[in-house]
């Protein structure tokens, strides 16, 4: 079971330049099902499928055991224009 700190970490330490990362459960504790948004400026000139496949690639194992799991990334400036 993983939580939503080791799969930020995990995240932080193989994206470089993380600007940021909210890994929410949505399982309500289970570690079964997780929403992650990642923004960072390694997602310039990249599409939706390169992003996405950044962070599958990140969580690799982890996401052998996650049963449901859905990735939104930005790029800083992205993010800018989404957050008030």
């Amino acid at each position: 079971m993983y939580t939503e700190t080791d799969l930020r970490q995990q995240i932080e330490t193989t994206i470089p330049n993380v600007y940021n990362c909210i890994v929410t459960d949505l399982s309500y504790g289970c570690g079964q099902s997780f929403d992650v948004v990642v923004v960072s400026n390694e997602f310039i000139g990249k599409n939706k499928l390169q992003r996405s496949r950044l962070v599958n690639n990140a969580l690799r194992e982890e996401l052998k055991q996650i049963h449901a799991f859905s990735c939104k990334c930005y790029s800083e400036e992205e993010w800018s224009k989404i957050v008030i």
